[in-house]
């Protein structure tokens, strides 16, 4: 069975790549190939979306990187706030007193912002 199934999305596989390089429309492919749309879409998506999936998880573990901190100077703890300028040039001061979660929380959000 899961051969079969391998072996069918290979055939596709094929197929959008003689589609490409012949340069077809989507509809020309579907009426040369005498299929739905909806069969090109299902299976375009079942060959691709895992290649699309992992390069979004890439991406996203490259922009979600936490650059360590270095302490510059010490302050009396009762006037300590943590200052953080992101690579977006996004800054923020924090209280001393969150927890790490709470500013990795913080962080994540001000990075999606880029």
């Amino acid at each position: 069975m899961m051969r079969y199934r391998e072996e069918k999305l290979n055939k596709w596989r094929e197929w959008f790549e003689e589609k490409k390089e012949k340069g077809l429309t989507i509809k020309e492919f579907c009426k040369e190939r005498e299929i739905s749309h909806g069969q090109y879409y299902y299976y375009h998506d079942l060959v691709y979306k895992p290649e699309k999936e992992s390069r979004l998880r890439e991406k996203k573990d490259k922009s979600s990187n936490i650059k360590p901190i270095q302490i510059v100077s010490s302050t009396p703890k009762e006037n300590v706030a943590i200052r953080f300028i992101l690579p977006n040039n996004l800054q923020c001061m924090l209280p001393r007193d969150m927890t790490s979660q709470e500013i990795k929380t913080i962080l994540e959000l001000m990075m999606s912002c880029c």
